[in-house]
């Protein structure tokens, strides 16, 4: 597939150290986005159930076309320069920038214990 979504340049990406359809993606636009490749638009499903993208405005108000690849969306850092994955815990992404150093993790919680899936 083709999307277009970081609109300043990219600063930096890795692939998923056990996933490798899996990409993390930091952009001078002060977002670092996670890719899932492998997923695609289940055009059958997506015709049963109102759109995302209906709900999902942009900072100046345009609506938003999320693509289905977009796994996790982190906003709010200044100028992030470098992302990686922790090479033992799943999910946790480390990244820095202008403002300092942010650790996150974007990996489904069970929603029955609200602690991460094993």
């Amino acid at each position: 597939g083709h999307f277009i979504w970081h609109k300043k340049p990219v600063t930096s990406l890795e692939w998923h150290p056990t996933d490798e359809s899996v990409i993390a993606v930091s952009g001078d636009d002060n977002q670092v986005s996670v890719w899932d490749l492998a997923l695609e638009e289940d055009i059958e499903v997506g015709n049963q159930h109102p759109k995302l993208t209906n709900d999902v405005f942009g900072s100046s108000g345009q609506k938003v076309d999320i693509p289905p690849q977009l796994l996790f969306l982190h906003q709010g850092q200044d100028q992030p320069k470098e992302i990686h994955f922790h090479p033992q815990i799943p999910g946790l992404i480390g990244s820095t920038a202008a403002d300092g150093i942010h650790m996150f993790i974007c990996e489904p919680l069970d929603p029955k214990t609200n602690l991460l899936k094993t």
